[in-house]
């Protein structure tokens, strides 16, 4: 592991550090058959590298499942903001195999790529996003600023019909939730699309 090579490393926090990348057990392509392949950041763009498995403690994580890939620190908390910079980009599927360093946070465990596309989606929709901005007023997106984020079914079996359109999913959401016309109206035009 880690912690017994580099023992300054020895934590009970087990996730990568955003700056992981400079040691130099990370190479730029897969050495090895089960070589890991991990998303993290240099020079403010997004990039991948490659670690032996022996070095990533996978208790606990969602490694071996799909998640949905968030940045940690994005845009200025502006209600409703679209933020597309290289370091940034969108949110994005993580597929099995893939681990990422703290610069992102995962959201999901889930076993079937149908669960991610609509987690993916349910992020990229005005209600998330503005249920997100009740708190998320700065740079930082950690998990607590998701508090009011109401969580949902992602299966087939959802009230939410997830095969539908972002503008589709926001209308179910609106419903589901109540909004009245002046609420929807708010969202609707204080909050930017998201591709």
């Amino acid at each position: 592991m880690l912690n017994e090579r580099y023992p300054k490393l020895n934590r009970t926090d087990k996730r990568l550090e955003s700056n992981i990348f400079a040691l130099d057990i990370f190479t730029d392509s897969k050495m090895k058959e089960d070589d890991l392949k991990i998303l993290g950041v240099i020079k403010n763009k997004r990039t991948y590298k490659y670690i032996a498995e022996k070095y990533i403690d996978k208790e606990k994580t969602n490694l071996f499942n799909y998640k949905v890939l968030l940045p940690k620190s994005n845009g200025s908390g502006t209600l409703g903001e679209v933020v597309s910079t290289p370091l940034i980009g969108t949110p994005l599927i993580g597929t099995p195999l893939i681990g990422y360093t703290r610069t992102f946070i995962g959201i999901g465990d889930f076993k079937t790529k149908s669960e991610a596309d609509a987690t993916l989606k349910y992020i990229k929709s005005k209600f998330a996003r503005v249920m997100l901005g009740v708190l998320k007023v700065t740079q930082d997106n950690n998990p607590g600023k998701w508090k009011f984020v109401p969580l949902q079914d992602f299966t087939a079996s959802s009230d939410i019909d997830w095969t539908k359109s972002i503008p589709e999913i926001d209308q179910q959401l609106y419903k589901k939730y109540g909004l009245s016309e002046e609420e929807i109206d708010f969202i609707e035009t204080h909050v930017k699309e998201m591709d």
